[in-house]
């Protein structure tokens, strides 16, 4: 492994050298808004956990009293003998909360996309998809081996030249709805109705807004008054558990249930997190998940109006703060570890290059002076 190895160093010194190497930190105890990092208490601003749930006790009691009556693991996939009651009663809740026919439960949403558009397009297929698009999005497209027309980002204009230039067998108009980098909505509305006029099915990745946004959480499709062909959710963001869930009609996910490989070859999720989700959404759906969601979309906007500079649409709780160069948004997360406060900067390849920034990511859980704390170490971390 000689070889191997020198090569691997050698690449890992120019990515050390271009500054984007990428160092893992360690976080101890349950997250929420102030987390133990490295050994030090900080005030988070850096995860998906919209509503505060992935440290809530009722969702830790409902997977320990699963995990207590079922084990730990599915034991192989749901396909063989990992097809837990658990995973049925948890597709038929999901279902009735999304009111869509079929619902297949994935183990994480980079598997719900690529299994979707792996599955669903082919050869003589076109899929259309925003240039922003999840990395999982363009790993699916590859692998379904159709043509791939990359669309300026939420440009509906250039989308509908696009269909009418573009022919296929089948054709799949795949967006984000709340994008994950830059803190920006789909104009889902306006999708359908193209999809509707042009005869092309519309895929939505509705990964940050599942939970956060819309009537009982369902997301901004339900917000629009849309049903996409295709939903992709996860549970591992403002549900605060672990998974991902693709809602659609019931001939489409029966289809995934028989040809999906990221389902068909995986093993079934945990039980205990599958009760963990049930219960998540038995909160996401009430009262409560009114009350965190109104919470959120406030601090939000209390955000913004403390750092007017923050992109994104002016209630969603990504934040991006666009510094441009890959060493200077490290230097700025650096600083602002110093105030204990941590957002995480976020370099090429996962944003574009010149576009590096810091993605502040604001939860339910944040109170008014967590803001104001960010606010102010952020104007003091950007001043040097």
């Amino acid at each position: 492994m000689t070889k191997l190895d020198d090569e691997a160093r050698a690449e890992l010194r120019e990515l050390e050298a271009a500054h984007r190497l990428r160092v893992p930190r360690v976080v101890d105890g349950p997250q929420g808004p102030r987390v133990t990092l490295d050994g030090v208490l900080v005030t988070s601003f850096a995860s998906n956990d919209y509503l505060a749930l992935a440290g809530d006790r009722r969702l830790a009691r409902a997977a320990a009293a699963a995990a207590d009556e079922h084990g730990t693991g599915a034991g192989a996939s749901r396909l063989i003998v990992g097809n837990h009651r658990r995973h049925a009663a948890l597709e038929r809740s999901i279902a009735d909360w999304m009111r869509r026919d079929g619902v297949r439960l994935f183990a994480t949403g980079y598997a719900a996309n690529v299994g979707v558009l792996a599955t669903l397009a082919g050869p003589d297929d076109v899929i259309f998809s925003d240039e922003l698009n999840h990395a999982s999005i363009i790993d699916g497209c590859r692998l379904s081996r159709a043509r791939v027309v990359i669309v300026p980002h939420r440009d509906l204009a250039a989308l509908e030249r696009a269909l009418g230039a573009h022919l296929g067998r089948r054709r799949f108009v795949v967006s984000e709805s709340l994008f994950s980098m830059d803190g920006d909505v789909a104009d889902v509305g306006a999708l359908a109705e193209l999809c509707r006029r042009h005869e092309a099915a519309l895929v939505l990745d509705e990964a940050h807004a599942i939970g956060a946004r819309g009537p009982e959480g369902r997301g901004i499709a339900a917000e629009a008054g849309v049903e996409p062909d295709v939903l992709v959710g996860t549970c591992g963001k403002a549900l605060g558990a672990f998974g991902a869930f693709v809602a659609t009609s019931g001939p489409v996910s029966e289809l995934l249930w028989n040809r999906a490989r990221t389902l068909v070859f995986s093993t079934g999720l945990p039980p205990m997190v599958a009760a963990a989700v049930d219960a998540a959404i038995g909160i996401v759906r009430g009262g409560e998940g009114d009350d965190r969601r109104r919470v959120l979309a406030v601090n939000a906007r209390r955000f913004r109006e403390r750092v007017p500079r923050a992109g994104g649409a002016a209630d969603s709780a990504i934040a991006p703060v666009i510094v441009g160069d890959d060493h200077e948004v490290m230097h700025h997360t650096a600083r602002l570890l110093e105030r204990r406060v941590y957002v995480q900067g976020i370099r090429p390849p996962t944003v574009p290059v010149g576009t590096a920034r810091l993605r502040v990511s604001v939860s339910a859980g944040h109170r008014d002076e967590d803001i104001d704390q960010l606010a102010a170490a952020l104007d003091d971390a950007l001043r040097r």
